[in-house]
């Protein structure tokens, strides 16, 4: 038997489209014990994923039984997706014994989610920019500042990736793209040194959130509620419609405030308090 921990993660983080990513303190488990009856479903994302690796080594795979302990919101925007897939080819590259680096992982998580912002804070933790060159995924990996928490806001309601994809543009213009690569500059800064102050400015976005904000009603309304209470920063999570809000570490009155407005609107919306993680997937 082997079991997998791997943890939430959020994209973008706001101007970061695609290549910012931090891994947060939600945590899924994935047991996976020997069988003597092959698994039933084979697009089953964590089956699809372990069995990736022993196609790449040429190694058949064993019937295997796969049991979750699912923490990690389905079709929020905080990963979920990507841990399936951290968690599939550890424990392939474990179970096959085919002893491919975290760099091969990576790659290979890449391919099968199609962009690395959550594949890989989900394989190291911690706070990661990457990007694509060509068949490689190159990326950086910095410890997360302990200094800030996160507000995780999500509704009953989920938001398919391909769903909120679908109403971004085809281009922006000449200026967005400028706009947004000085605010992802000024977040990689302040992400790296902890400087609340500069993530006030560098959150703000005009590549995706303008556009899927229409998929999350109450968007507006829940991220001006939570800069008025105190916050560092607001944005949607990945693809969303989670919202995350950055608070300072004292920060005392944020959840239970936030949480009183949340009861008041549509969507029957849950939040939690969390820290981020530098624990990447692990077998445990």
């Amino acid at each position: 038997m082997i079991e997998i921990a791997v943890k939430a993660t959020t994209a973008n983080l706001g101007p970061g489209f695609d290549c910012l990513g931090l891994a947060l303190d939600i945590e899924n488990r994935v047991r996976f014990t020997e069988s003597d009856m092959d698994f039933e479903d084979k697009n089953n994302l964590i089956y699809m994923s372990a069995k990736k690796v022993f196609d790449s080594v040429g190694k058949a795979m064993p019937f295997i039984h796969i049991e979750q302990e699912i923490n990690i919101p389905i079709c929020r925007g905080l990963g979920s997706s990507a841990a399936c897939i951290a968690a599939g080819c550890t424990a392939g590259n474990a179970l096959s014994a085919a002893n491919l680096s975290i760099d091969e992982l990576i790659k290979m998580g890449t391919e099968i989610e199609g962009h690395p912002d959550n594949i890989v804070p989900a394989f190291l933790g911690g706070f990661t920019v990457s990007s694509q060159d060509e068949d490689r995924v190159v990326y950086f990996r910095k410890e997360a500042y302990e200094g800030f928490r996160y507000a995780v806001m999500y509704p009953e309601f989920t938001l398919p990736t391909s769903q909120s994809r679908g109403v971004l543009p085809k281009e922006i213009a000449f200026g967005d793209g400028v706009f947004n690569i000085s605010r992802s500059s000024l977040l990689t800064a302040a992400m790296i040194t902890g400087d609340g102050e500069l993530l006030k400015y560098a959150c703000k976005d005009a590549m995706h959130q303008p556009y899927r904000k229409s998929l999350v009603a109450g968007f507006d309304e829940i991220t001006g509620r939570a800069h008025s209470l105190g916050a560092l920063a607001a944005f949607l999570s990945g693809a969303g419609p989670t919202i995350i809000a950055v608070l300072p570490a004292d920060d005392m009155g944020f959840e239970s405030a936030m949480k009183k407005h949340l009861k008041g609107m549509a969507g029957n919306w849950t939040l939690n308090v969390a820290a981020a993680s530098n624990t990447g997937v692990e077998i445990v």
